[in-house]
């Protein structure tokens, strides 16, 4: 609304941009923020997709799209998973849909947009997301993204071998959970990564006494994985 009040003035501003939104040339994403719809599509009923329309709804703030969105988008799986789109934020906001999708809002720390984020163009628009090493990390720290604890795990382990276990580490270190970094040490331990990648995840985790389950919620039956004080109770 800013950039229209500019051009016409503020007593024509809502009016002028009711008409576009009304010729199809806007598409209004949200209060006071519209998304300008390319001139060779105005003829034709096409919608923007999700990540694009999130993307703008975002625009000026530090956010990023991940999730099992980003799975799919970095062919992590072949599940196309379109419906749901999952954005982390700054700051908070409601869940709301936009276009074909559900769009959920997840809270994270300013220092984590320091790293794991990737910059792509979708439908010709900037959009930030998580790239692949982040977005297995974001699974196991907010596992309601994926469904359950045991959906993250389900998701996550066999990809393993597909990213960079370094990057990982890194990041896990860097700003996950004791939690998380506990549980992907056991990971890692399976996927036959060396002792000395994984030395950060070690000190990171050396002051914590908790013992966890990698499933939490179910009997701690299981061998106890002494290295990273993790109860292995998904065999």
């Amino acid at each position: 609304m800013d950039v229209i009040r500019q051009a016409v003035g503020a007593d024509a501003a809502q009016d002028v941009a009711w008409r576009l939104v009304q010729k199809r040339a806007l598409a209004r994403i949200g209060r006071g923020k519209y998304l300008v719809r390319p001139l060779r599509t105005l003829n034709r009923a096409t919608t923007p997709s999700a990540a694009v329309l999130a993307a703008a709804l975002l625009q000026g703030e530090p956010y990023y799209l991940g999730g099992r969105w980003a799975l799919t988008f970095h062919r992590l799986t072949e599940q196309q998973y379109s419906s749901a789109l999952d954005a982390f934020a700054a700051r908070r906001h409601q869940g709301r849909r936009l276009g074909a999708a559900r769009l959920a809002f997840h809270r994270v720390q300013a220092a984590q947009f320091d790293y794991g984020i990737a910059a792509v163009t979708v439908e010709g628009v900037p959009v930030q997301l998580s790239d692949p090493e982040r977005t297995l990390l974001d699974l196991l720290d907010f596992p309601s993204v994926a469904g359950t604890s045991d959906d993250a795990l389900r998701l996550v382990e066999p990809v393993l071998p597909k990213v960079s276990a370094r990057k990982l580490v890194e990041y896990a270190a860097r700003g996950s959970r004791s939690s998380t970094c506990q549980r992907l040490g056991v990971l890692l331990e399976r996927a036959g990564v060396s002792g000395r990648v994984v030395a950060a995840l070690h000190e990171r985790v050396r002051s914590t006494k908790s013992v966890l389950s990698m499933r939490p919620g179910v009997p701690r039956v299981g061998r106890l994985n002494p290295s990273w004080r993790v109860v292995e109770n998904d065999a």
